[in-house]
């Protein structure tokens, strides 16, 4: 009687931890593969909306549109005393033959007025006007070019029919061209301008067969006059 007791006991004991071990089983969270992600759909939900234009280079004045040319430096090396040649044209500075006009003093200074700088100025900076001078009886091509004395950065001298070998930076004279229109007495000029990138201190070369010479000039913005 106590055997069939237990062994009944026993079976209802079995199968109540059958039905546990089932029950357990079904409440289990069940898990599956992780989700393939399409990366282009990623890429597109990721950008923002409405899509922002690309922006694309272009070129800018130097310094921009809105640069403007600072005033002469006051702590440039001194450069020569403009003098007068001829009167055919204003003071000039340089050394005979070759001489360059539109520089003021009481040191060679290059100067532009407040009111024209914005309406003059270029991708290269600020053109002024310039007239170069050579005496007619060198023989062989007159060469000028300079820069800043700080860094370097180059003048951009030009002139009317300057020769075919002239570059962005270094204008090339022929005293001796039959075609030449300004040729008076014995002088060679050829009206031109010098740009300069920015305000400063600079150096202006000239050579020829047989003799160059440098000088030092400021140049920037000056005070109106009245």
């Amino acid at each position: 009687m106590n055997n069939r007791l237990f062994l009944t006991r026993a079976a209802m004991h079995a199968g109540l931890l059958l039905l546990l071990v089932s029950c357990t089983q079904i409440s289990q969270p069940t898990t599956s593969a992780t989700p393939t992600v399409d990366s282009a759909h990623l890429t597109a939900f990721a950008q923002p909306y409405p899509p922002l234009p690309t922006p694309t280079a272009s070129p800018t004045p130097l310094g921009g549109a809105s640069a403007k040319l600072g005033p002469v430096p006051q702590d440039c090396p001194p450069g020569p005393t403009p003098q007068s040649i001829d009167g055919a044209f204003g003071p000039v500075v340089g050394v005979s033959p070759v001489w360059a006009g539109n520089f003021i003093g009481p040191h060679a200074t290059l100067a532009w007025y407040p009111p024209v700088t914005s309406a003059i100025h270029n991708q290269y900076g600020w053109p002024h006007k310039l007239l170069w001078v050579v005496e007619d009886n060198v023989k062989g091509f007159v060469t000028i070019h300079g820069a800043n004395l700080r860094d370097g950065s180059p003048l951009r001298p030009d002139a009317e029919q300057e020769a075919a070998t002239s570059t962005p930076t270094t204008l090339v004279l022929d005293p001796q061209d039959p075609n030449l229109i300004n040729h008076a007495d014995q002088w060679a000029e050829f009206p031109g301008s010098l740009t300069i990138p920015k305000a400063g201190c600079y150096y202006l070369i000239a050579t020829w067969p047989g003799g160059s010479w440098r000088i030092t000039f400021a140049a920037g913005v000056v005070p109106s006059n009245g």
